[in-house]
């Protein structure tokens, strides 16, 4: 948008003089506005659609100040929500666009909107470079504290009841200072710290809708970002396997009209199918075999400083790892060595190999290596730092 085309639609959908609108975008190097100035013309148009009111003024009158305050309002909440940038003191009018026609306010899709910016910063945040973050801060608080509730410090709302937006909920505490607090506590995380369904006891209120299943490319104005739930299916209460790769869901170098095309004429074709969704879990982490290999080999599942003080943790709850591992009947192989310890002494018993001879010496060997792997019990590796959640 250039500046002159956005000059124009500040003065036609808030009602603020062009000439000051341009001195606006002059101090502010760019088309925004800042905080001070949106509640400025939100003040003086709700002020001036209770004036018309009071003296009689025509409904059309009344109707253009009541707009222009609840534009003013709209840019204002979803810049400082699902379109916050890394200022503090700002919104960017393109948004302004979106309120053209509030009687359309609720056919905008927002939720994709969201998503779309806040990957965008995240993507931006795992660059070594970068040390702040922007988009809708608050939804990605909210998702944290819902998965991985011990992970940091927050309190429930009193008022909060089940009808109220989820996020509505938490009250988020001060945190750590130190991301090496947060590194050891992700380290060791298990995964009877994590909660993968978070919002059954909330479905009553906001049902999973199916367009959730779309996997491909989600785009809102210059930006675009990918959806794949085949990636997450345990958040779904299904069984996660190996999920092809995303090139397949969201092709690369795909334009934005592209992108436009395929959300509008194959949404259906775009959805993950049944068979892909697999089986419904039986407890939350279920996994299909090979999917923890598969999994340890394509991710960072460590965030370790560059100078590690120490080894890396064992993997997340490694007592139900081997559980299912001996439910898919993998070899186990602490029967196999207990097997052959059982076999090497019933052979020296019934004297199968005499004493003194090379065979005799080479079983000796052998007991003498297995009995100490045997015999020993493994120590649960500490877990790092743990913070209590503060109810």
């Amino acid at each position: 948008m250039s500046r002159d085309e956005a000059a124009d639609m500040v003065n036609s959908f808030l009602g603020v003089d062009r000439n000051v609108v341009m001195g606006h975008f002059a101090k502010m190097n760019g088309l925004h506005l800042k905080h001070s100035d949106v509640e400025d013309i939100y003040s003086v148009n709700h002020g001036l659609a209770d004036k018309a009111v009071a003296e009689g003024k025509s409904a059309h009158e009344i109707k253009l100040y009541r707009d222009r305050s609840i534009r003013a309002f709209l840019l204002f909440l979803v810049c400082c929500t699902i379109f916050s940038n890394k200022s503090s003191y700002y919104v960017d009018v393109v948004y302004l666009q979106y309120f053209q026609d509030l009687s359309a306010v609720r056919e905008w899709n927002w939720g994709a909107a969201a998503l779309v910016h806040l990957q965008h910063y995240l993507d931006d945040a795992c660059l070594v470079t970068v040390n702040q973050m922007a988009g809708y801060m608050s939804l990605l608080q909210g998702w944290i504290i819902s998965h991985f509730p011990g992970l940091s410090v927050w309190a429930q709302d009193p008022i909060y009841s089940e009808v109220m937006p989820r996020n509505a909920k938490f009250v988020p505490g001060a945190g750590h200072r130190e991301p090496s607090s947060y590194r050891n506590s992700l380290d060791n995380i298990q995964t009877y710290d994590c909660v993968f369904s978070p919002y059954d006891d909330h479905r009553h209120v906001r049902p999973l809708i199916n367009s959730c299943w779309f996997s491909g490319w989600l785009r809102c104005g210059n930006l675009k970002a990918k959806h794949l739930p085949e990636r997450v299916l345990r958040q779904f209460k299904h069984v996660q396997g190996i999920p092809r790769k995303p090139d397949l869901s969201a092709t690369p170098g795909m334009s934005l009209c592209e992108i436009d095309r395929v959300f509008m004429e194959e949404l259906d074709l775009r959805m993950i199918a049944e068979e892909m969704r697999g089986q419904a879990v039986v407890s939350a982490w279920d996994h299909e075999p090979g999917y923890m290999t598969w999994f340890y080999k394509v991710s960072h599942p460590v965030m370790r400083p560059v100078q590690a003080p120490a080894s890396p943790p064992r993997p997340p709850n490694l007592e139900v790892l081997i559980e299912a591992a001996e439910a898919r009947n993998d070899p186990n192989m602490l029967q196999v060595c207990r097997g052959v310890r059982d076999e090497v002494e019933r052979s020296l018993r019934e004297g199968e190999a005499v004493e003194g001879t090379p065979v005799h010496g080479t079983l000796r060997r052998i007991l003498n290596l297995l009995n100490p792997v045997l015999t020993c019990r493994r120590l649960k590796r500490g877990r790092g730092r743990r913070y209590n959640t503060r109810e």
